[in-house]
């Protein structure tokens, strides 16, 4: 798959390390290869979902060899002139925080190591990638004739609920393990119905699942949810959809 990398410039990054001399010391510019790419059935970008981060709001953790934290914050309040000491590091990029969840909750992470030489400046890139996966519900013409008025309500793994509420096209962003998907439907003749299904393997990180709804038969006594190329009929028992 062809990942469509967008770079953005950061600033200049040193460490807070000790140099007692000039030839001891060198720069570092840093920039972050953002991979925005999502798996689905169609290609698309995180940028289809939510706004991608700036330059200032992602967060470096700098660790020289001993894996002790020399410097960490936002790029906004780092000071490009201070000089990194001759030696080995990592840099840990991120935006976001793990584990929030809902509608425009992204959460990039990444990690790159370098190394510093005396007199000059080392231009790094971190490859960053999204971390958590996205859900969003579709309903098709065949359903939406059936059921007029519906609600959706998704509840992850870690317990964050969110509701879909009828029209919601957006996606949400969730930790990438577990998930359950609840329904309220209202048929054209008012009878009310519901449902609840949990889906807990095949759902990975920087992936959008789109879970579609739709009547299996003219007697529209089940719905078949469509999830990750799989078609599963639930069984709503004696409900009348037809006029």
């Amino acid at each position: 798959m062809n990942m469509k990398r967008i770079i953005l410039a950061l600033a200049a990054l040193a460490a807070l390390a000790s140099c007692k001399k000039a030839e001891d010391c060198g720069l570092v510019s840093f920039s972050v290869a953002e991979k925005t790419d999502i798996v689905e059935m169609t290609k698309s970008v995180v940028s289809d979902y939510t706004a991608l981060p700036s330059t200032s709001d992602f967060s470096i953790a700098i660790k020289n060899s001993s894996s002790s934290v020399v410097w960490s914050g936002k790029l906004s309040e780092y000071d490009a002139a201070t000089q990194y000491a001759v030696g080995n590091y990592t840099v840990d990029a991120s935006y976001g925080a793990e584990g929030e969840e809902g509608f425009d909750k992204p959460w990039f992470v990444g990690k790159q190591s370098f190394a510093v030489t005396a007199g000059q400046t080392t231009s790094v890139s971190i490859p960053v990638a999204l971390g958590n996966s996205l859900v969003k519900v579709a309903c098709s013409a065949g359903f939406l004739n059936y059921f007029p008025e519906y609600s959706f309500t998704l509840t992850t793994g870690s317990g964050t609920v969110i509701p879909f509420p009828q029209g919601e096209t957006r996606a949400a962003f969730i930790d990438a393990y577990r998930f359950t998907i609840a329904g309220t439907m209202k048929s054209q003749t008012g009878a009310t119905t519901t449902f609840s299904k949990e889906y807990s393997s095949g759902i990975e990180a920087a992936t959008c699942y789109t879970l579609r709804f739709d009547v299996s038969n003219v007697g529209g006594l089940t719905v078949t949810i469509t999830f990750n190329d799989t078609t599963e009929t639930i069984d709503l028992g004696d409900v009348e959809l037809n006029d």
